[in-house]
């Protein structure tokens, strides 16, 4: 929850420069929009139940079985947060999409506790920003 509340720190900043911001999580709906109101987010928490995205973008890995009892044994049930069986997680990542739906930077690491700057998203947007605007006629 930290990561989005460093995000929502940098919410004006990111709609400065033109931009929007939609975190999503594999987590049931309910799920998002609690952790949307308790963080008074002001971006949308998008529900991937079923890791349809993760896996189109080939984000999507299985726990091993030591960590699923692990998980288990501290009563944290998967299914019960994302609506399957199976121990399935996406790796934590952060794109930054252009304004053609293309993907200009990408971070991604299999380290769930290592996550991009805030503000090193704010300089990919500030460099695409200007250059859309040396393209300008």
């Amino acid at each position: 929850m930290m990561e989005l509340e460093a995000l929502q720190a940098v919410l004006p900043q990111v709609r400065e420069l033109g931009a929007s911001l939609v975190a999503i999580s594999p987590q049931r709906p309910s799920y998002g929009r609690a952790v949307r109101r308790r963080a008074a987010l002001e971006f949308d928490v998008l529900s991937d139940e079923g890791l349809t995205v993760a896996q189109a973008f080939g984000l999507v890995f299985t726990l091993p079985s030591y960590l699923e009892e692990l998980y288990r044994s501290f009563g944290q049930t998967l299914d019960t947060f994302h609506g399957e069986s199976a121990y399935r997680l996406p790796l934590p990542a952060r794109y930054v999409v252009d304004r053609q739906g293309q993907i200009r930077a990408a971070d991604v690491n299999a380290d769930y506790t290592v996550r991009p700057d805030p503000e090193e998203t704010l300089a990919q947007l500030r460099g695409l920003s200007a250059n859309s605007e040396r393209q300008r006629p």
